[in-house]
């Protein structure tokens, strides 16, 4: 058994619907095996810009294709599609760097940060562009000092942050540009604007077994796969899974799905939690989560 800490680097982006559908797995590994990672969340700029060449290009029109295509990725993942989306962006580079900045103040804020960025693109339909706009997806966020993050996401230091994320995830190791990949949403060497780039999610955990890569959609066991190959004997003591009350205690905000995955099938929220309706299923919100975002009122029972 061995008590080393290696480290899980994470490539990935606020719109990405796979890394979004990743996150019941990632959060059942870091709950049994995160004494045994440290995290580095790498942004990996997804979108440059998405009205290129579009003359007619707008957030509202450009809204209603892309909830038809997470639709479809919803039925590979099961997790929330925004149904429907109202608003969406047109670059994830802002958003990035509002990330970046975030980890100004720790890592738990810039994760905090991204996960509400996820939800209000992934649940309420709103892809965050502007600093406003930013601000409004993270009130009630713990730690989170909004005058200071606002400041830093114009900041020179946090800028160069991003491009250093960006650059890196279009460098893509030797694994990734040999893969061969057959199933959906494969993590084989992707091309965008230009770039060759990682797939997202990818994770690549660093360990004295070298590095390990895991890329695209994939099984939960390949994630644990890669971090015992990584660091062997990681995998032998894993902590139990949660309680619903554990999980809501470590998360604010669980969907159906993570509740069941992280929890058990057969789980259920407990009392106190707000149940709101997506449009084609539920989420829960811990009580003050539910306040922070002005559900405790209007959301069903």
């Amino acid at each position: 058994m061995t008590t080393d800490r290696i480290e899980a680097i994470e490539y990935t982006d606020a719109v990405c619907s796979t890394a979004w559908g990743a996150e019941p797995l990632l959060r059942r590994l870091d709950w049994r095996h995160g004494h045994h990672l440290t995290w580095r969340k790498v942004m990996g700029g997804l979108v440059g810009n998405a009205a290129a060449g579009k003359d007619d290009w707008d957030r509202v029109g450009a809204a209603v294709p892309m909830r038809a295509y997470w639709k479809r990725v919803w039925e590979l993942t099961g997790m929330p599609y925004p149904n429907p989306m109202h608003l969406m962006l047109q670059s994830t580079d802002p958003l990035g760097q509002a990330v970046k900045a975030a980890e100004l103040q720790g890592q738990e804020v810039a994760h905090a940060v991204l996960r509400r960025f996820r939800e209000q693109i992934f649940i309420f339909g709103l892809g965050p562009q502007t600093p406003d706009e930013f601000d409004a997806a993270t009130q009630g966020v713990p730690g989170l000092d909004h005058r200071r993050w606002r400041a830093d996401q114009a900041s020179e230091a946090v800028a160069a942050a991003y491009r250093a994320d960006w650059e890196e995830t279009r460098a893509p190791n030797d694994h990734v540009r040999n893969l061969k990949h057959d199933s959906p949403m494969n993590g084989e060497l992707k091309h965008s604007e230009g770039h060759d780039r990682y797939a997202l999610p990818t994770l690549i955990f660093r360990g004295p077994g070298g590095d390990q890569t895991v890329a695209g959609w994939v099984g939960y066991e390949e994630y644990v796969a890669g971090l015992e190959a990584a660091l062997p004997g990681a995998t032998a003591d894993p902590r139990p899974d949660p309680t619903p009350d554990q999980a809501f205690a470590r998360w604010p905000v669980l969907t159906a799905r993570e509740l069941t995955f992280l929890c058990g099938e057969d789980a259920e929220p407990p009392a106190d939690v707000v149940a709101y309706d997506w449009g084609d299923g539920l989420v829960y919100f811990a009580p003050a989560e539910a306040r922070a975002r002005g559900l405790a009122e209007s959301a069903p029972a």
